[in-house]
């Protein structure tokens, strides 16, 4: 019952801080107007514990001024350099840009639930196995 109350845990941690987190409903919503972006640069990155999550650099065009911004998360219309994809800015800031824009905010509801459940579930598990023991 311990081990299974930490993986649960452990995993309830994970999934609120890796999939959760870098969701950023306000940068989403702030990020309203769309452009035509390119994938410029891809660098892997490592620290001693290994191998990092790559390092992408996107290059776009707002009222004729090019941007550039660097991002980790995994782009669904864009895996190597030289691919054509959306990207999403803020009309008031134009620097200010994400190259995924979340259309719902269902999918960040759920995940919460489910991470904040697997993350309570370890007490309740012990508190029932603490009751049975009686």
């Amino acid at each position: 019952m311990g081990i299974a109350g930490i993986a649960l845990f452990l995993f309830g941690v994970g999934l609120i801080l890796v999939i959760v987190a870098p969701i950023g409903k306000r940068k989403n919503n702030r990020c309203s107007a769309q452009t035509q972006g390119t994938l410029i640069d891809i660098r892997e990155r490592y620290n001693s514990d290994g191998r990092l999550p790559s390092m992408k650099v996107y290059s776009y065009r707002v009222d004729g001024i090019e941007y550039q911004f660097k991002s980790t998360a995994i782009n669904p219309h864009a895996d190597k350099v030289g691919d054509a994809c959306p990207i999403w800015y803020n009309p008031k800031n134009p620097k200010d840009a994400v190259e995924h824009r979340y259309s719902s905010n269902k999918l960040f509801n759920i995940l919460l639930i489910v991470g904040i459940v697997l993350l309570v579930s370890p007490i309740i598990i012990a508190v029932l196995a603490a009751a049975i023991q009686k």
